[in-house]
Order: structure tokens, then C-alpha cells, then sequence
């Protein structure tokens, strides 16, 4: 006689091959994360793969796999050179005017997994190059990524700023000229490729906006930091751009679009924007 169970239970078994990880597996802080480049970043990750313990790998759209997490200590130096996707989310941006001088490594946005910009704007000078499109920048254009958003975020700023202009004709001294846009090379003293080359990136004036390089380390640059023209500021980081002057390693020309750093920022001080649920991706590991 057939066990009256025994189809319930096959059933059951194939439902737990099938089925994703439970939510709970991924810590609160995982899940927020993973959540925010979700959705700063609209399918960029195809599936998140959660192993016993609730350890992450990412699955690229490119392919790559990278850790959320890989459990390696780092050092501030290696946070920047090497970081897997908690690292780059681990400093929390200050939005808004500067209020005090950033403690040595404190800058947020600097860590940045080469990996998951190759996924976003693209693997070669070429592939990028052919992502980017021409965005009026006062009397200039300046080309920049058009995937994930960023030539669209670029040319509101614009927008922005030129308005702005217009009822303080002062602020253009900080903005212009501008270069960036793409630029394909590594980062000064690294191999490290920039944001530039991802055309993902802007230098405003940077002949009167000072880079940490070119200045002694430990240099207080408050007074500087706050004479840079805030509603600039706020214009840039509205559309999801991070600013360098709010860097330990203080970069005054730099505005990078960074729209995750920007919606973890707006969610510490109490906002509540609206996030992309990751259920779907979310797929057991090993």
C-alpha cells in the first residue's frame, strides 16, 4: 500500500532544492546594503547566494562573483585598495554643509570594488567610451556613462547649477573649467583605475580646488572645505554624486556619482526611501 505522505513529502523535498534562502539568513545590515546597490544600481545584481552561517556572494550581471562579506580583516590602506562590498559601504557620508575636519581614512566612497564598476559602466576603455554620451556643462560638454543613470544624474546637476549661477554668478569660479568625464587611467600613486575611467566622475575647477596629494598630509582644510559654495554641493549630492572635499584625503574638484552612498546616507539621518527587496535574488550557497 502506498504511504499516504510519501508524495507530500517528495514535494516537500523538491520545494527546499528550489526555494531561496530565507530572508533571515542575510544579517539586517546585509540585507540593507545589498538592498541599496539593488537598487541604486537596477539590475546590476542577478542573484545573491547565501551559504550556511548567512555568508553572501554577489552574482554580477557581468558574471563576477564577489563577497559581501569575506570575513577578512583590513587595514584603512587595504579598505581602499581592496574591499569587498561591506567594506565600500562601511563609511557613512556626511550629507549636507561640512562641519568639522574628517579623521585620517575617513572617506567615504574612496573604497570602490573595481569589479562591480567593470559590471556597471563597463570592462574596457572602449566598451566605455562607447556607454558614454555628450553632457552640456555651462559652456562646455563633457562625456559621461549613460548606463545606471549617470549621464542623465550628470546633466540634472548641470541643471542645477545653472541656476544657481545665474542668481550667484560667484560659484563659477569653483566650477569652471571642468574635466573629467572620461578619462581612461589609474588612480595617482596606485593601479587602481579611476572613477574617470568609468566616466562615472567630474573635476570642477581643478586648478582652484585642491587635491590631498599636492598639499602636507594632516593639513587642516576646514576653512577651505567650507568655503567651497554648499548649494553646489547640495546640487551634486540631490542627484546621487558624493563629494571629495568631504574626504580625509580631500579631492575639492571630485563629484562622483555614487547613488548607494548617497541613499545610505539619506537613510542614517531618518529618511525612508523606497528600496528594492532582494527576496527574489536570494538563492542558497555553499
Amino acid at each position: 500500500m502506498r504511504h499516504p505522505f510519501r508524495g507530500l513529502l517528495l514535494l516537500s523535498c523538491l520545494l527546499c532544492l528550489v526555494s531561496p534562502a530565507p530572508a533571515q539568513t542575510l544579517s539586517p545590515q546585509a540585507r540593507r546594503d545589498l538592498s541599496v546597490l539593488a537598487t541604486a544600481y537596477p539590475g546590476v545584481i542577478q542573484a545573491v547566494e547565501v551559504a550556511p552561517g548567512g555568508r553572501a556572494t554577489v552574482v554580477l550581471a557581468d558574471g563576477a562573483r564577489l563577497p559581501y562579506d569575506d570575513g577578512r580583516p583590513r587595514s584603512a590602506e587595504e579598505s581602499v585598495e581592496d574591499p569587498d562590498l561591506k567594506t565600500i559601504l562601511a563609511q557613512p557620508y556626511p550629507l549636507g554643509p561640512v562641519a568639522a575636519e574628517p579623521p585620517l581614512w575617513f572617506s567615504p566612497g574612496r573604497q570602490r570594488a573595481q569589479a562591480l564598476f567593470f559590471a556597471l559602466y563597463g570592462h574596457t576603455q572602449a566598451e566605455v567610451r562607447a556607454a558614454c554620451r555628450p553632457v552640456p556643462f555651462f559652456n562646455q560638454s563633457i562625456p559621461f556613462n549613460a548606463r545606471q543613470g549617470a549621464a542623465d544624474a550628470f546633466a540634472r546637476v548641470s541643471t542645477r547649477l545653472e541656476k544657481l549661477a545665474a542668481a550667484d554668478p560667484g560659484i563659477r569660479k569653483y566650477l569652471l573649467p571642468a574635466s573629467g568625464g572620461m578619462v581612461w587611467r589609474v588612480i595617482a600613486g596606485t593601479d587602481r583605475l579611476s572613477a574617470h575611467a568609468f566616466a562615472a566622475a567630474v573635476d570642477v575647477s581643478p586648478r582652484g580646488n585642491p587635491y590631498w596629494r599636492n598639499l602636507p598630509r594632516g593639513r587642516n582644510m576646514l576653512a577651505v572645505r567650507q568655503a567651497f559654495p554648499p548649494s553646489v554641493v547640495a546640487a551634486f549630492e540631490a542627484e546621487g554624486f558624493i563629494w571629495g572635499g568631504k574626504w580625509a584625503e580631500f579631492d575639492l574638484m571630485h563629484f562622483e556619482y555614487r547613488p548607494e552612498i548617497i541613499l545610505l546616507a539619506r537613510l542614517a539621518r531618518g529618511e525612508t526611501p523606497p528600496l528594492a527587496s532582494i527576496d527574489a535574488l536570494l538563492r542558497p550557497g555553499r
